[in-house]
């Protein structure tokens, strides 16, 4: 129940996608001297909470080989319920392997890695197929309010999803009866590789199901592959942790996973059904919702529909453009006017004489 918080939500605007790799990498044990990370930064970064920092630094120490000379010999030792094996270890070996850093000031570092180190897990899995272009997607992800904004419309739904940061990296998104979410856009590519189809999020859900009100973390790999005209081929994998045995349970068995991945394919049913309405010539929600009169989303419209007619949009342009719109809009300062000649005192005038040859 924790994940359907994190997992729909996200999906509900942004149509995302993930494949999980495996991993086969080896890493030689490093140690991370004392001065590089003092104890207190790790001691802020876990709330002071001492289970906290064993599953940071027993994980990292066992699945990467990090040592932190911060951590204590106690927080260094292994929980005795955990089995650090290959299967343990994998969503360290992977995220690493997509280009997530393992330096302790990387944004969301020892979130990811902490959470990692506790006991309990679940993983679902949801893929599928999209009717959108590598461009039109870019575009939808570069411009997520516009895009909740666009499927409202058409299914008169009540997705939303906020920016909160400048670099866009930080967002919020739900979907209007209950299910809530604040994701950090970890990896936008996979070490380098396909920008923006290769994709990881971290990031906290929230739930109203029944009578339970309920919250979970989880991590997301969000991944995409065009594999023919208008159609990208869609998986995704999130690793989520319950917090404690009771919800473990629950959430590993096979009937629960089977109602959170179709809440999940309803979701993607909207996207479905609003791109094939779109897409149709189906122009009436453009033109008739209050949402999309809006300046900004007019101009939003004017741009998608040069995507959709076979223009170039990379993730970022969004930005770049705002940036521009900023610069053009702020006054210039204007060039220091002469300064007027100054008035010679009387004195010097009644004194003064035209000398002739």
């Amino acid at each position: 129940m924790q994940s359907k918080s994190l997992l729909v939500s996200f999906m509900g605007v942004c149509v995302a996608v993930v494949l999980t790799l495996g991993s086969s990498l080896s890493y030689a044990a490093k140690s991370v001297p004392v001065s590089e990370v003092s104890r207190r930064q790790l001691l802020v970064k876990m709330h002071n909470k001492d289970d906290d920092m064993r599953s940071f630094c027993a994980g990292m120490n066992k699945c990467l080989g990090i040592k932190y000379e911060a951590c204590t010999e106690a927080e260094l030792k292994p929980w005795q319920k955990i089995e650090y094996n290959n299967e343990f270890c994998a969503p360290y070996k992977e995220i690493v392997k997509r280009g997530f850093s393992t330096d302790i000031k990387a944004p969301m570092m020892t979130e990811v890695f902490m959470r990692l180190g506790r006991q309990y897990r679940a993983i679902y899995e949801s893929e599928g197929t999209l009717p959108l272009e590598v461009n039109e997607i870019t575009f939808l992800f570069d411009n997520m309010p516009f895009t909740a904004d666009l499927i409202n419309a058409y299914l008169e739904s009540e997705y939303t999803l906020e920016y909160n940061s400048m670099n866009r990296r930080y967002f919020s998104g739900g979907n209007g009866h209950g299910l809530s979410g604040d994701f950090y856009w970890a990896l936008q590519d996979s070490a380098g590789a396909k920008t923006m189809l290769r994709n990881m999020f971290f990031g906290y859900g929230y739930a109203e199901i029944l009578k339970w009100s309920l919250k979970g973390t989880a991590i997301a790999y969000l991944d995409m592959d065009l594999v023919a005209p208008r159609k990208l081929k869609y998986k995704l994998t999130a690793v989520v942790f319950p917090g404690n045995s009771v919800l473990n349970s629950i959430m590993q068995m096979r009937v629960f996973k089977s109602v959170v991945n179709s809440k999940i394919d309803d979701v993607v049913n909207d996207i479905k059904k609003a791109a094939s309405m779109f897409y149709n010539g189906n122009r009436k929600p453009l033109k008739t919702n209050e949402k999309l009169k809006t300046p900004e989303n007019q101009r939003h419209i004017a741009e998608f529909d040069k995507v959709v007619s076979g223009g170039s949009w990379k993730l970022g342009d969004a930005e770049r453009l705002e940036r521009s719109r900023m610069e053009l809009s702020t006054p210039k300062p204007q060039p220091a006017k002469p300064a007027e000649p100054k008035e010679e005192p009387a004195e010097i005038k009644a004194n003064t004489f035209i000398k002739k040859d």
